[in-house]
């Protein structure tokens, strides 16, 4: 789906009158109205639009003619997690479903020539899954197996040598560590709830759902947060002054949800190793709220259910762009937004230019 759709949504939907129904796990467009013809028609024209524009701070965003470029397709859930882009070589590394619920395995897009191509990795990284790239080297959290426990580990993007970076927690092993930023400072911080473990490929958790902070300097590792369900997308603010996380525990590992469990963004202080000051920043209204990126003036991308819904930093959110099935996760290269969607990688040319982390 290449598409230019823009549909104005700020003021139109606020009331949508006494008899509506919208299923949960669908999106704003599902939604049926029958005693508001106004409303009902204008919902008909978001099954049709690629970019909602829900404050006309959006348009500073996406200007005013967005594209929603295909760059890849497959027929099978090749891009799912990631990425990481190696500016050296125009690569961007990303990391599938499980296949056969039995391995992952890590692809890279040539930006230039559009070529994918599987990656193989000199030692085993079990269940690919969230990475970025950081000093030469792109940093993958491995989810780990039966009875081998998650790690931190880098891949040459040349040789494809593997390198573990840390483990364990003091002896214990890591659930199934999901997604990961390297701070300006060389440390790493990580999320790692244990969907492993649900989903039938880790041994019974011998820690919490934490997220932790290690410093390859001196072997330090910490818990930062013990607060949530299922900590899963991690970003920093531009200034790395304020650290975002994601709840998933909406979703459990098969797929079972609960309406009371968060989807939701949460926001932190962070002075050195510690953050602090928890409070909610945005709620995702289809899905779950996987990868997380920002832009260099603090605009905040979130991978949801519906596409990428796109928040300011106090947490109003601008708008979304629409991905039929839902946009896992996603990268910046530049001021172009690249966005994983299990069987098909689409990219849209913005008017911001990502944060980066390295």
């Amino acid at each position: 789906m290449n598409g230019t759709g823009v549909l104005d949504v700020s003021s139109n939907l606020s009331v949508l009158g006494s008899n509506f129904t919208r299923p949960i796990l669908e999106s704003y467009a599902s939604t049926k109205v029958s005693d508001n013809p106004d409303a009902s028609n204008f919902i008909e024209k978001l099954k049709y639009t690629n970019f909602l524009v829900y404050n006309q701070k959006f348009y500073n965003i996406i200007g005013t003619n967005p594209k929603l470029e295909v760059l890849a397709k497959a027929d099978y859930p090749f891009a799912h997690e990631g990425g990481a882009y190696v500016a050296e070589s125009d690569e961007v590394f990303f990391s599938s479903n499980r296949l056969d619920n039995q391995k992952t395995q890590i692809n890279k897009i040539n930006l230039s020539t559009k070529k994918i191509s599987t990656v193989i990795p000199k030692d085993p990284i079990f269940f690919s899954n969230g990475m970025c790239y950081y000093n030469g080297k792109v940093i993958i959290c491995s989810q780990g197996k039966q009875n081998v426990g998650g790690s931190i580990v880098s891949l040459d993007p040349i040789s494809n040598e593997v390198t573990t970076i840390v483990d364990n927690f003091f002896g214990l092993k890591f659930n199934s560590p999901n997604d990961i930023i390297v701070s300006k400072d060389g440390h790493y911080w990580f999320t790692d709830p244990s969907y492993g473990y649900e989903q039938g490929f880790r041994d019974a958790p011998q820690l919490g759902n934490y997220v932790y902070r290690f410093d390859p300097s001196t072997g330090s590792i910490r818990v930062v947060s013990d607060d949530f369900i299922k900590p899963n997308g991690i970003a920093f603010s531009p200034d790395e002054k304020t650290l975002y996380i994601t709840d998933t525990g909406f979703f459990d590992g098969t797929g079972e949800y609960d309406p009371k469990k968060p989807h939701a963004v949460y926001a932190f202080d962070v002075n050195g190793s510690i953050i602090y000051n928890r409070r909610i920043f945005a709620v995702v209204d289809v899905g779950i709220p996987d990868g997380i990126k920002l832009d260099f003036e603090g605009n905040v991308y979130v991978g949801a259910g519906d596409g990428v819904q796109v928040f300011d930093n106090s947490g109003i959110l601008l708008g979304k762009i629409i991905i039929p099935n839902g946009a896992p996760n996603l990268i910046f290269v530049k001021n172009t937004l690249i966005i994983f969607a299990e069987t098909v990688i689409y990219s849209v040319d913005l008017k911001m230019l990502g944060a980066f982390y390295s």
